[in-house]
């Protein structure tokens, strides 16, 4: 999985943009679908990071070709100047919860929670987001959790969090438990949240397309 955390003077424009790279990657082999979200509050930001994309490729390599592609592409990034937006991309594996739920835009409410931790307490964290989902998973509202681990282990950020709630209202109800805020509690300080929506899906054609 590729997440890429947007900061974007002109959200409208930089939605434009992600579609226009969308729509390239999608030429290439193993890109397997792109979702747009776009952040409505946030609480400890350490960024302006008002979109999250989430595209899915079949392996790690095919990201990476597909990158070097991208970043050859003069028209792409002409696209990308003129939107003024930009990327602070992760490559990151799936490591506990569920796969990401691709789908169309709207009212749920897509939590994003970018986790800065070095690396010696990267085990403590994942024990903690294993057994705060345990908890999660039993409230109203809940529906759907993913833990990613970045893949490159210098990076600052070690994880991001999504997880989807069917309203705000239900996902505060649940963070405020005393329970939740016990299990949490030694991890405060290392994480921002970016709470969002889907705005856009992107659909890649079929696969017969890239062989």
């Amino acid at each position: 999985m590729v997440i890429d955390l947007l900061e974007a003077s002109d959200r409208p424009a930089a939605a434009n943009a992600w579609r226009t790279v969308c729509a390239f990657l999608s030429e290439q082999r193993g890109f397997e679908g792109g979702q747009l979200l776009e952040t409505f509050q946030t609480l400890r930001p350490r960024a302006d990071w008002g979109m999250v994309s989430v595209c899915r490729w079949s392996s790690a390599d095919d990201w990476e070709r597909a990158r070097a592609a991208a970043r050859k592409n003069v028209e792409l990034a002409s696209v990308l100047r003129a939107a003024r937006t930009r990327f602070t991309g992760f490559t990151m594996d799936l490591v506990d919860g569920s796969e990401y739920l691709f789908d169309p835009p709207s009212d749920s409410v897509i939590l994003v929670d970018v986790v800065f931790l070095p690396e010696e307490r990267m085990a403590a964290y994942a024990a903690m987001w294993a057994e705060a989902a345990r908890t999660m998973r039993r409230l109203s509202g809940y529906v759907n959790s993913s833990l990613f681990r970045s893949k490159d282990l210098a990076d600052e950020v070690k994880f991001i969090n999504v997880a989807e709630w069917e309203s705000v209202e239900r996902f505060f109800d649940g963070i405020h438990s005393d329970r939740f805020t016990a299990t949490v509690d030694p991890f405060k300080a290392d994480f921002s949240l970016y709470l969002s929506r889907r705005v856009a899906l992107f659909t890649p054609p079929r696969a017969e397309a890239w062989t």
